[in-house]
């Protein structure tokens, strides 16, 4: 069935709407006038809202919550691996020399992080790699099904 839109005063055809096309209002049209765009190029990182209280309830440190956010802030869509932006393994001496963090205390934290379900080490043909949990935290809105099924069971699974 074809779809046009049609000037109800005068009967008039402007134009053929297709599958996949979307309407939009022209109040929506005004109000997107007055947001801005995120900065080209950047990334984002989820975190879900009903974790926040959970991840408060499990009182991390100043150092957990640091090394916690570093891995976070480097997250790899789909596989939820920490890596650099050129695709590099993150590595604990990375967290100690660009957090200034002693290797005692980035060992700590990581155990800490990995006992409270927050993240995975995983050995990998790449080799070691942190695996953030995807249901506190994530990129994009798709996830590898041996992620998911690598977090399914922990205290952060509401689905």
């Amino acid at each position: 069935m074809r779809k046009v839109v049609i000037v109800p005063e005068t009967g008039e055809c402007l134009t053929e709407i297709f599958d996949g096309d979307r309407i939009i209002r022209g109040s929506s049209i005004e109000a997107l006038k007055e947001l801005e765009s995120a900065p080209k190029g950047e990334t984002y990182t989820k975190i879900y809202r009903k974790v926040i209280p959970m991840i408060v309830d499990c009182k991390l440190t100043a150092a957990e919550l640091l090394v916690f956010m570093y891995l976070a802030s480097n997250l790899r869509y789909i596989s939820n691996v920490a890596k650099f932006p050129n695709g590099k393994l993150i590595m604990r001496e990375n967290m100690q020399h660009d957090l200034r963090l002693s290797e005692i205390t980035v060992k700590r934290s990581l155990y800490r992080l990995i006992k409270e379900g927050l993240i995975v080490e995983a050995n990998t043909i790449e080799g070691k790699v942190f695996i953030v949990n995807p249901f506190v935290m994530s990129v994009g809105d798709r996830i590898n099904k041996t992620v998911y099924d690598l977090f399914r069971k922990s205290k952060w699974a509401r689905w």
